[in-house]
């Protein structure tokens, strides 16, 4: 028996929501990364970017927000 992708209402349900992000992603002028380039940022911006500090502030507020949740 061949299948396709439309064949139940969940796979039309998630190509219909797939497509829809993807037109308002489009309309706002968010575009698809087609290679690893697109993910180098501008070398003017990156140049003191210390990847540790970032990583640590990210931690410290993921811990602060899940302490207040215990709250």
């Amino acid at each position: 028996m061949t299948t396709t992708l439309f064949d139940s209402v969940s796979d039309w349900d998630t190509a219909s929501a797939q497509a829809e992000l993807l037109r308002r992603a489009a309309a706002q002028g968010i575009k698809p990364f087609a290679s690893l380039e697109d993910f180098v940022g501008d070398p003017e911006m990156i140049a003191d970017f210390d990847i540790d500090e970032f990583l640590s502030q990210v931690r410290d507020d993921r811990d602060r927000n899940a302490t207040r949740s215990l709250d």
